[in-house]
């Protein structure tokens, strides 16, 4: 029953919310309700947990000394020290918001700037020009890239139309197409759990 109980209980719901979702969409059963507030208290429990386990984790590498402990204490510090804010004054209090207007977004921007340097290498190692599917992409990335900056429409004017054209219908149209994918995948995949043929979740392979 290790395994079997929580297959059964995972299909009973799955099919409990299909039948609600699906066959009963106008006169909603009225248990989905309760449904849906166990749902978000399973949520606010995983998240508790995951808060445990991460605090619980950089505490033992501050006590054991691990390499780069001191990035554990400003994690535990930031962490802990901006929720107590949080749940004193709310996160519009006057402190709460000095201290993400100062601290968190100067941080959240810091990071991205780097980021889109990390993300031009990795382009330009990535983009090689040894194919055409390569040389199309690179072509592409050259495109969008000096039609954010300013100097796009410097050098030639409309190169930032051009950029919103491409952005607008050849990349709309490839990632609807691959969002299409996910969701079919994703479909697949709830099947066989609620079927019962997928039971990696429970720890074996089947």
């Amino acid at each position: 029953m290790r395994k079997e109980l929580p297959t059964i209980i995972c299909i009973v719901m799955a099919a409990v919310v299909v039948l609600s979702m699906y066959i009963f969409p106008i006169n909603k059963l009225e248990w989905m309700d309760m449904f849906d507030k166990w749902n978000n208290l399973l949520y606010y429990l995983a998240m508790g947990l995951g808060l445990v386990n991460l605090t619980r984790i950089h505490v033992m590498a501050v006590v054991k000394r691990r390499p780069n402990w001191a990035y554990s204490i400003w994690l535990l510090l930031f962490m802990w020290g901006y929720m107590i804010l949080a749940l004193i004054q709310t996160v519009d209090g006057p402190q709460a918001d000095w201290v993400f207007k100062n601290f968190i977004t100067p941080i959240d921007s810091t990071v991205f700037a780097l980021l889109a340097f990390y993300i031009t290498s990795a382009s330009f190692r990535a983009f090689r020009a040894r194919t055409l599917e390569a040389t199309l992409m690179l072509l592409t990335a050259f495109i969008v890239l000096l039609g954010v900056s300013p100097l796009g429409d410097l050098i030639i004017p409309g190169w930032g139309a051009f950029k919103d054209w491409l952005l607008s219908y050849p990349n709309a149209g490839g990632q609807r197409g691959i969002t299409i994918g996910i969701y079919l995948g994703t479909l697949a995949a709830a099947l066989r759990v609620m079927l019962g043929l997928e039971r990696a979740y429970l720890g074996g392979a089947r």
